[in-house]
């Protein structure tokens, strides 16, 4: 298939690849027992940097540390996170529930740390613009098509709507975004107002397995945002 290269490292992550299987079941991991929570956070403490963190969480961090800093009632310790055609991993859930939601699949899932990935991305409609969460690049859920072409400098390719990678910027096509060395570590997904039939129409063009260039007339006019981030670590 045409994107099959191009989607090699999103399709791992959002399966799971550290896990191999549709199920696992998690270990016996004894948990931290502070339930009171820190002080709020700063804005630096929200802050993504591609590789290297995701907030607090950082590619050494685990389960364990991640309760002791924000308190067992933010963190969902050995909690289900639900990928793409059916997979799943037992992972954890940091702020479930909240705008601030995020989820993390670990590369060490016997003692839960190492982290392999953290998805950002998960307010209930009409709380979107609560999400605390950024790149340091400035994304954030939210960032327009148009927006990600002033990040980048330059135009991008994204996989078709329709299907379970849908929307995922598959190419930064050399722009301010690409990282030649460590490609994957930053995966974008792109959605739209699907309710609006107005939009759907627009989008009818941009389906499928195929990847769309930004500057596609279709794909300006739908000037779809970032519904969901992932950052992947070294």
């Amino acid at each position: 298939m045409r994107l099959l290269l191009l989607l090699t490292v999103t399709i791992c992550l959002f399966n799971g690849c550290s896990s191999k299987n549709k199920e696992q079941k998690p270990d016996s991991v004894a948990l931290p027992t502070n339930t009171t929570g820190t002080t709020p956070l700063a804005k630096e403490d929200w802050e993504c940097i591609a590789g290297e963190k995701a907030g607090v969480i950082t590619a050494i961090t685990s389960e364990q540390e991640l309760i002791g800093k924000l308190g067992s009632a933010n963190v969902s310790a050995h909690d289900t996170v639900f990928g793409a055609e059916g997979f799943f991993s037992i992972g954890t859930i940091l702020f479930k529930g909240t705008p601030n939601e995020a989820q993390i699949v670990w590369k060490d899932t016997t003692h839960f740390r190492n982290p392999e990935y953290v998805e950002l991305g998960f307010a209930p409609t009409g709380q979107e613009g609560q999400i605390k969460w950024f790149t340091n690049t400035g994304i954030k859920v939210g960032t327009t098509l148009k927006e990600l072409e002033q990040i980048n400098v330059g135009s991008f390719r994204f996989s078709g709507f329709g299907w379970d990678y849908g929307g995922t910027v598959v190419d930064w096509a050399g722009g301010k975004l690409a990282d030649p060395h460590s490609p994957g570590l930053l995966s974008v997904i792109l959605a739209y107002e699907f309710e609006n039939p107005a939009l759907q129409t627009v989008a009818d063009k941009l389906l499928g397995d195929s990847a769309f260039d930004s500057t596609d007339p279709n794909a300006q006019k739908l000037n779809p945002y970032v519904s969901h981030f992932i950052i992947s670590f070294r």
